[in-house]
Order: C-alpha cells, then structure tokens, then sequence
C-alpha cells in the first residue's frame, strides 16, 4: 500500500521535518516523557536516558485525510503525519491574581495575534522598571513535541520500552537539525529515520542562576553512528537488522504494528484555540500588567494591542522570550 510505504520511504519522511525551518516574524499516566530532576541521585552526572526519535504515524481516519491531503483515497488506513508539533505556550503566574494563574496556548499557533505576546513585548521594551518587571509574570516559550522510544533511563526505568511524548525547546531543536544537515559528522542524518536514524543521549543538569532553576540540555548528544529502530524482543529491545539497509518486508508490519499500539497520541499535546473563559481571563491578566481597566481586548482572531492599550509607547525592537532477520525472534505482535 502507497502510504504504508512512506514509513520506510526517506524522501517522504525528510517531508516530515518542517519544524526545524525557521519561521519568521515521570508522570507517565498522559503519556509525557518527563525528564524528573528530584530522581537524579548524583547531580554532578545529572540525568541520563537514551531516546529514539519516532516518525510519527498514524491511522487516525482525520489525521489521515488531513497528512496525505490528494493523496488520500477510501483505501487509506495510516498517513505519516510531522515528526514534531510545534507549540507556543504562555505561563501566567501573578500572585495578586492567583485565579488567573495557569498555561494559555497562543493564538500564534494559528497564525492570529497574541494579546499576551504584544503585552510582554511592549512591557519589557517600555523601558518602564516597573513594567518591565512586571513582564516577569508572562512567561513565554515555544516547545516541540515528538515521539520517543525510552531505549534507557536510569532514575525512571519504569519508562524503558515504553512509546512516549518528549517535549523539548530550543536546544535539542538545535541539535536535530545539526544532524540533518552534518553539521556534527559531516554526514546528513535524519534522526527520525527508521533504517539510519541515531540514538539520543539525554544528558540534563539543573543551572542555578540564583533568580531561578532550570534544566540544561546542552551536553546531550546524539551517537556517531547511526542504527536501525529498536523492537522489543524475549530478550529485551534489540535493533533490527538491514537487509541492503533496509528493513525486510517481513519486520516491516511489525515495526508498524509497535508505532502504532502506543497509549499516547501526539496530537493531543498540540495547541488549542483559547476558549471564551480563556479569552476573559487573557483580557484581565493585560489589563492589569498594563493599567488598562477598559477590558476592551480584542478577540482571538483578531489579537491586535493598540496604542490605547497602554500606558506606554511600544517599540519595534524584540526581545528574545527562550545480519538475517532470521536470526532475531522479533515477538512484538502488538498484544
């Protein structure tokens, strides 16, 4: 089948890889892969796994129609959707304000203006110390969401062999396209590949900045070599072998059959249009950062500040917010 063939395709799936062109202008019960830093036992060696970066694919009859587009027919039962969704989220926390406190998905995500955006961006270019620090209250962060298979992990090993969602910035952005384009190696590598993909070593420390505590994902690294995906086995997770660096037909269901018996679903961590009550709570967080008690913001599909909105002048400057096959007994039948 036409589509079932794009798994193991490479043109298709390099398709897949838009997220890392630049756009201008462990709970485990959600499926989220979490890296836990209260589980790291020696901070100095911070904490470590290994992860597979997973094509995403799926046989979700609407995300088939909306993945293959023309090329979806009634015969259709999996498409191979991006290899990560890309969200920009706020955090609101203002301690007067505590019933407005929580995440709201940026109408960004869908190509409409974010009154919480502009509000950040022209509290901290009004120059204003006391504006500027109430800019503080928004933070502002663009992740990415991919699948993972949970090859190892030391401080949670109850995620090992497990498919899961990673969520992830800039950083291991950066470090996928670094591969892709052989940067590292000198050769191009997709790290989603199934066939020549390449092991991620996760490697996370905590920075202490005094102000604050976040992760650094700076040393982790992706292996040299490249190697096929990962199936479960008698004998634990073993990589399949290549046939003149393919995948054999007869592995080929099985490989799909383990990417698809997963108990997550990628597109449920994908931005969400603000509700009404979002949208009230979004007019009240700006009127308050800015002074503006009128509460006329505009709406979602038209988030557009104007000057009246603030008691200040907005400036243009912007501010960064951050062998055989014969030879492995492959048992994984989906059950």
């Amino acid at each position: 089948m036409e589509q079932f063939d794009d798994l193991f395709n490479d043109t298709t799936l390099n398709e897949t890889m838009s997220f890392l062109d630049e756009k201008k202008n462990v709970k485990t019960a959600d499926g989220l892969y979490r890296v836990d830093m209260t589980k790291v036992k020696d901070k100095k060696r911070g904490y470590r796994a290994e992860l597979r970066f997973l094509p995403n694919l799926t046989q979700d009859p609407e995300l088939i129609k909306k993945y293959l587009g023309d090329r979806w027919t009634d015969e259709s039962t999996e498409a191979i959707g991006p290899s990560a969704l890309e969200k920009v989220t706020h955090y609101v926390n203002i301690r007067q304000l505590p019933e407005l406190k929580g995440y709201y998905d940026s109408p960004k995500n869908f190509g409409d203006k974010c009154a919480l955006t502009d509000t950040y961006y022209a509290l901290v270019n009004s120059k204003n110390a006391l504006l500027m620090e109430k800019a503080k209250m928004l933070n502002y962060s663009k992740k990415y969401f991919s699948y993972v298979l949970v090859i190892k992990d030391e401080q949670q090993p109850e995620c090992e062999g497990k498919i899961m969602v990673f969520q992830y910035g800039a950083q291991i952005k950066d470090k996928i396209a670094a591969e892709r384009n052989g940067e590292i190696t000198g050769e191009p590598c997709n790290v989603f590949n199934l066939q020549t993909g390449k092991d991620f070593r996760l490697i996370v420390k905590e920075i202490d900045t005094g102000d604050q505590t976040f992760p650094d994902y700076k040393m982790s690294s992706f292996k040299e070599s490249p190697s096929s995906i990962y199936l479960p086995t008698t004998d634990g997770l073993k990589n399949i072998p290549l046939e003149d660096g393919k995948i054999p037909a007869k592995l080929q269901v099985k490989v799909k059959t383990f990417l698809t018996t997963r108990e997550v679903e990628l597109e449920d961590f994908g931005a969400r249009k603000l509700t009404d009550e979002q949208q009230g709570k979004i007019s009240q967080i700006v009127a308050y950062l800015t002074g503006n008690n009128t509460g006329n913001l505009p709406t979602e599909s038209g988030n557009n500040a104007s000057a009246d909105d603030f008691s200040f002048d907005e400036e243009e400057e912007e501010i960064p917010m951050n062998d055989s096959s014969d030879e492995f007994d492959f048992d994984f039948d989906g059950n």
